[in-house]
């Protein structure tokens, strides 16, 4: 997708759900500055094919070369050299760069993947941070305990970034639970996120539909390593390379060598119901053409197209909504009453208002039902926290069965691991499981400590990720 505008140059934005560990950030900095340096030499130097050449191959999914070289000839170099540049900032795998262009400063968001190649790439208008004073920050913490001064501490380091919006921090502690708010649900009503605030969970939802196929394959209706061409019509061809097909377990773990995202996928597209146009025929249309980016099971890469493709089967094998699959097998045994894809009119004040990186308001798209198992739930803290117990303690032996095996490791990186679709991740030096989410006004972090019993849900109405407030408090949490 292209858009030019005069202060805003999109050259390609997949805003959904772009996961990243937390480990693996300092390395990832070096190698993103340094791609960071030949984007500004090749757009200086105007050579706009040498530039195109650094791009995945998901780029080049969504932007031809032809296509490239109009952005950067009529909305770039009019702009004059870049005479300056430095870093500004991360945001959940994306790097941030104020850029002085002859013309006046722009904002430079870079994204590379494990091969360095560039699957991001957004310029657009620069705004200097500005941080906001503690003292204009309001929250429901009594800041009377030990435990209530260390999340105030962690979410002051949060909430005083600039374009922060509001935070909801839950947390349960042995069966204990603790809710705290900070900002505002709305920047116009000023209202302290709780317990029952409504927020975006992105790819936490991904864990949902981990759940829903472990149940499937209990029924025996579907294999983990069943080839996924096997629930899908004839007419798309044998998803496979080198002789190796596609599995339900390699769409779970990242390593099917799905893209990012599905071919022409644009959240712009929406109808008349506020639902992203992108019918399951589009899907599969895609799936026909589709080229894997590598061998199935071999590296991890993530995509949403590989779990949209999972929640799609379920959906078929079921003949229900991903809402219905949800609530019949997770949702209503667990009482979690405010988890759903769409918002009811009776909830709509609960639901809170989504802002992107630039602090700007945020319009909420709903997914279509071929990429909800992806990305699409609303949740609450108070939920979260249901589902997150439900990881040790669920109250059946069937969803117990179900959530045991999503645990289960499916595919080892050097500093981490992958269940089905859970990570294994590292909060410092504490083992957690984990799971975090991202939308265009919203960021969500869920991680489990199941050893202890001990669960952080962090949600924000902001695009600005709260992963790091998390993982400190799990972690601290961890060692009283």
């Amino acid at each position: 997708m292209i858009t030019i505008h005069l202060n805003r140059i999109l050259l390609l934005a997949c805003t959904l759900s772009i996961s990243a560990v937390s480990f693996a950030q300092r390395t990832l900095r070096q190698r993103t500055d340094s791609i960071t340096a030949l984007v500004q030499q090749f757009l200086n130097e105007k050579q706009s094919e040498k530039l195109y050449e650094l791009t995945a191959p998901s780029f080049r999914e969504q932007l031809n070369a032809d296509q490239f070289k109009t952005v950067t000839e009529k909305g770039i170099y009019p702009m004059g050299k870049i005479v300056a540049s430095s870093f500004e900032k991360t945001t959940n795998g994306i790097f941030f760069y104020k850029v002085d262009f002859a013309s006046g400063p722009s904002l430079l968001s870079v994204g590379i993947d494990k091969n360095d190649r560039i699957f991001y790439l957004l310029l657009g208008p620069y705004q200097p941070s500005v941080k906001r004073d503690p003292k204009d920050i309001a929250t429901s913490n009594p800041l009377k305990t030990d435990l209530d001064k260390k999340v105030n501490e962690l979410a002051l380091n949060y909430m005083t970034q600039a374009n922060t919006s509001g935070m909801i921090i839950g947390i349960l502690d042995r069966n204990q639970q603790y809710f705290y708010g900070y900002g505002e649900t709305n920047k116009k009503t000023h209202a302290i996120p709780d317990a029952s605030t409504i927020s975006e969970i992105g790819s936490i939802s991904k864990t949902f539909t981990a759940t829903i196929l472990a149940h499937a394959i209990h029924e025996g209706k579907l294999k983990l390593d069943d080839p996924v061409n096997k629930y899908l019509p004839d007419s798309i061809p044998l998803l496979q390379l080198n002789g190796k097909a596609v599995t339900f377990r390699h769409l779970m773990n990242h390593t099917a060598g799905f893209p990012r995202m599905p071919e022409k996928f644009d959240e712009k597209k929406i109808d008349q119901n506020g639902i992203i146009i992108y019918p399951v025929e589009q899907f599969f249309g895609f799936l026909k053409n589709l080229k894997l980016l590598n061998e199935p099971g071999v590296k991890s890469e993530y995509s949403n197209a590989g779990v949209s493709l999972v929640s799609t089967i379920l959906q078929r094998l079921y003949n229900k909504t991903y809402e219905q699959l949800i609530w019949k097998y997770i949702c209503d045994p667990l009482g979690m009453k405010d988890t759903r894809i769409h918002i009811r009119k009776e909830d709509s004040a609960r639901f809170a208002t989504g802002y992107d990186a630039s602090g700007e308001y945020y319009f909420p798209r709903n997914l279509p039902p071929v990429y909800q198992g992806a990305g699409g739930l609303r949740s609450t803290a108070t939920d979260l926290l249901k589902y997150a117990k439900a990881q040790w303690d669920a109250p059946s032996r069937s969803l117990t069965k179900d959530i045991a095996l999503t645990h289960d490791t499916t595919f080892t990186m050097e500093k981490s691991a992958i269940g089905i679709a859970w990570m294994h991740v590292f909060a410092g030096d504490v083992p957690v499981l984990f799971h975090n989410g991202a939308t265009g006004g919203y960021r969500s972090y869920l991680a489990v400590n199941l050893e202890k019993k001990i669960a952080v849900v962090v949600l924000v109405n902001s695009a600005i990720a709260a992963d790091k407030t998390g993982a400190d408090l799990i972690q601290w949490l961890s060692k009283q």
